[in-house]
């Protein structure tokens, strides 16, 4: 075997780091991105440096010498180099407890929503990225269970575009440093420890791993056809990565897809993005359909 010296890994990186994004190259790559999945990225210095740092890692799997090649590949490619692509340029960023007033919101209005539309409470993580999200809610669901019947049976679907960290959340496995933001009482009430190749992680209980339903979705489908309707909507910190044109189409089939009386709940900072005439705001972000 061939002994590689440091000096000539460091200067083949160096090498991929040189070559260059043309703006017709990036444009390229934000309108594609656009397309699929609504992100919009204007041409920026800052959207210029995150397209090219992030297919640059692209280049390097697929042993490819420039931003033209892979495109010519992509172009030829199918779903594998599609979903590739949009988990490369997708920002998934999320903790446990994340927003955590939403939790304490979601907890207080359950069991008025299990009085109204019985045993059978539908939820809806629509961006789940990692799974802490979607775990969140289903231990939220889990300590308001006592002031709800026991036939109660609260169901929720998580989606993401990006079906790599969909596959992780359906794994409910993490390391000890994606669990930042859960209490020491939900860590050892919810997940146990497990050793795996010789490191330890945590995993789901299936307390609260049976109740959620993983699944790939695209909030750019023309529209959301479910067989039915749901009576909590958990869509957060997505609508800063669209556009006005595409937040009002998403906003819009959310709220088709909402039960009247039903919750939809965004992120913080997306809580002035909504105007729609059939919903009103509770508290901050979180909104009720009329």
């Amino acid at each position: 075997m061939t002994a590689v010296k440091k000096n000539e890994i460091v200067g083949s990186l160096y090498d991929f780091e040189e070559i260059k994004l043309s703006d017709k190259m990036f444009t390229r790559f934000a309108e594609r991105m656009y397309s699929l999945a609504g992100v919009d990225l204007p041409l920026t210095p800052k959207n210029h440096a995150l397209i090219r740092n992030r297919i640059v890692k692209l280049l390097r799997r697929h042993s490819l010498k420039s931003y033209e090649e892979y495109w010519t590949m992509l172009e030829k490619g199918g779903s594998e180099l599609t979903s590739e692509f949009i988990s490369a340029l997708t920002t998934n960023m999320t903790s446990f407890y994340r927003e955590a007033n939403h939790f304490d919101f979601l907890k207080s209005v359950l069991p008025d929503l299990a009085k109204k539309f019985g045993t059978d409470l539908r939820l809806w993580c629509a961006a789940a990225s990692t799974g802490q999200e979607p775990y969140t809610i289903a231990m939220t669901a889990c300590e308001a269970a006592a002031d709800m019947s026991p036939a109660t049976k609260p169901r929720l679907l998580a989606t993401d575009i990006d079906l790599q960290v969909l596959k992780k959340a359906s794994t409910g496995t993490y390391e000890e440093r994606e669990m930042q933001g859960l209490p020491p009482a939900q860590r050892t009430r919810y997940f146990e420890k497990i050793k795996a190749n010789g490191d330890e992680y945590w995993r789901a209980k299936d307390q609260i791993h049976d109740m959620i339903r993983f699944a790939p979705f695209n909030l750019m489908n023309p529209k959301y056809e479910f067989q039915h309707k749901f009576h909590v909507i958990f869509c957060r910190n997505v609508l800063i990565y669209f556009d006005e044109p595409t937040t009002k189409k998403v906003i819009d089939n959310l709220v088709a897809c909402l039960a009247p009386g039903g919750y939809l709940i965004l992120g913080h900072s997306e809580s002035g993005n909504v105007k729609h005439p059939g919903l009103k705001p509770m508290s901050r972000a979180v909104y009720q359909k009329i």
